[in-house]
């Protein structure tokens, strides 16, 4: 199985890699099983295989409900209908990508959720910095619910809402327009932009501003993202 750790509905779906015994074609059922509980969370009947050949079925991490996998280790099994199943391979799913693809660091202590700003604000993001143009990617499937540009604060910058949760994320300072529009559904994954420095970034270091709220009120993202660099 390919990756062998992923986000559910990415886009980079997992594929699984199987081949049988040359018994003429037949139709294949794959079960994937939560470890620990070992319940099915989803099964694939695929259509007629040719025996002795390689085959990439893949998976994009829903359930059968076609709800987001939650977070942890699968088995994923397979055979042929009626028959044994087999074990095919291990995956473990992550519940968010982290927002930045490529090299990162912070700001310290004035990039921190709650520093305070000299004209008596506190911040109310955490800032993530990269070298201008880095790619930004959403950090879970869901829907951009806001695109707009900011020329006091945030610049360009695009809200994500979280599909499966009630957290949005916002995505500010960004180089240019996000190549999204309002209202898109997107992928975990999915180029939302590049680091930038608009609004009141410029002059800082290139960086990405992240806002994440729950019920419209204000997470520390820190932790979040910490976890999400995996």
């Amino acid at each position: 199985m390919t990756p062998k750790e992923a986000i559910p509905f990415s886009v980079d779906p997992i594929r699984i890699h199987l081949r049988f015994s040359p018994k003429g074609a037949r139709h294949i059922s794959i079960r994937v099983r939560k470890l620990g509980s070992g319940r099915t969370i989803r099964r694939i009947v695929t259509g007629r295989l040719a025996g002795a050949r390689w085959h990439h079925i893949y998976w994009d991490g829903l359930t059968q409900r076609r709800r987001l996998a939650p977070a942890g280790r699968y088995l994923v099994v397979a055979g042929p209908i009626g028959g044994p199943l087999k074990r095919v391979g291990r995956i473990r799913l992550h519940s968010h990508e982290f927002p930045v693809d490529g090299p990162h660091g912070t700001r310290g202590y004035i990039g921190s959720f709650g520093a305070p700003r000299v004209d008596g604000r506190t911040h109310e993001g955490f800032d993530i910095t990269a070298a201008c143009g880095t790619p930004l990617v959403a950090v879970r499937a869901g829907r951009i619910i806001k695109k707009a540009y900011d020329p006091e604060l945030y610049g360009n910058f695009i809200v994500l809402k979280g599909k499966g949760e009630r957290r949005t994320y916002k995505y500010a300072h960004l180089i240019r327009p996000a190549p999204v529009r309002r209202g898109q559904r997107v992928r975990a994954g999915r180029r939302l932009g590049s680091v930038g420095q608009t609004g009141n970034a410029a002059g800082t270091p290139c960086h990405l501003h992240l806002e994440i709220r729950t019920h419209g009120h204000l997470l520390n993202p820190e932790p979040l993202v910490n976890a999400w660099d995996w």
